[in-house]
């Protein structure tokens, strides 16, 4: 038996989740050849007939600006419903929890076959239709370093290493922080809205409310994990000599805690006021479009008066 937790996964895996893997990868490979084709035909639209160019506020001329919304709105929502969903099963049972309900499904089992598979999958292809096209480092970084975190608990073999022999606990971990994908589905909601409204509207000024106190609360859970959870299990790691896993999780936390910070005080540095008041985003010229989707600057707002 291994003492790396990455590699009792790989060695033992039995395949289930690099086949899960291949699958979902192939998905959001199809996903990204939708948007980038929509993105060539809406593009050659406009350099087709510039005077009667499509509506920029289209579904479709949207798509054309960021082909990788769908994989990651699919994302986002599919590993919210998935995490959310499993604790609220669980922690609904009462005193007498289980993480196998009364229909015989294991819950942990199906973070680790399901929500991982389609995780994983999504951070690697979106490195490669995303990040490294739009040279996005901080965005790399956040999907290497969650790739890495996350991967050794796919396996009860390799969570029983990286959980310093606790699985069920290491597994609780990746799902509770796996909750912070909420934000990023209504953050694409909110690109949604500052893409097609016209004019101001209450509820843009409550989905960037919601968006913003998020991101802050990210950082208090990241934090909460990090103190009361993590730390104190120290000795635990020291005694099943798994000090690399534990600073992996040590630096996995503190590291998207931080990032999480960073986005926060971009969303929040234009003005409290921004979260309230919608103002009509500026229509970029083609050139400008085709340069593709720029994360930071969605998270700032890219909500600026129209000219």
């Amino acid at each position: 038996m291994s003492n790396n937790p990455w590699v009792e996964c790989f060695v033992k895996g039995e395949w289930i989740f690099e086949t899960r893997f291949l699958i979902y990868s192939l998905g959001y490979c199809l996903l990204a050849y939708i948007g980038n084709t929509c993105q060539k035909s809406y593009f050659a639209e406009i350099k087709k007939d510039p005077k009667n160019a499509p509506d920029h506020r289209s579904f479709k001329a949207m798509i054309a600006s960021r082909p990788t919304v769908i994989a990651a709105t699919v994302h986002s929502v599919a590993t919210s419903i998935i995490s959310c969903g499993i604790l609220i099963t669980y922690y609904m049972q009462g005193t007498n929890k289980s993480w196998t309900t009364p229909g015989g499904i294991n819950l942990l089992e199906v973070w680790q076959t399901v929500g991982l598979p389609i995780s994983i999958s999504y951070f690697l292809t979106d490195c490669y239709f995303y990040c490294l096209p739009r040279k996005d480092g901080l965005i790399f970084v956040h999907h290497i370093i969650m790739c890495l975190c996350h991967y050794p608990v796919v396996h009860n073999s390799g969570a029983v290493l990286s959980g310093a022999g606790n699985i069920e606990w290491v597994i609780w971990l990746s799902i509770i922080g796996y909750t912070s994908e909420v934000s990023t589905a209504v953050m694409n909601y909110r690109w949604y809205l500052i893409n097609t409204l016209e004019e101001n509207w209450i509820g843009f000024g409550i989905t960037n409310t919601f968006v913003a106190a998020s991101w802050a609360g990210r950082v208090v859970m990241f934090s909460y994990l990090l103190m009361m959870q993590i730390f104190p299990r120290k000795a635990e790691y020291v005694e099943q000599n798994q000090m690399l896993s534990y600073r992996v999780m040590v630096f996995g936390h503190a590291a998207i805690g931080m990032l999480s910070l960073h986005w926060c005080v971009v969303m929040l540095k234009p003005g409290f006021k921004n979260l309230f008041v919608f103002k009509k985003k500026k229509v970029k010229p083609i050139e400008e479009m085709t340069a593709g989707f720029s994360f930071a600057e969605e998270v700032s707002g890219g909500n600026k008066k129209e000219e």
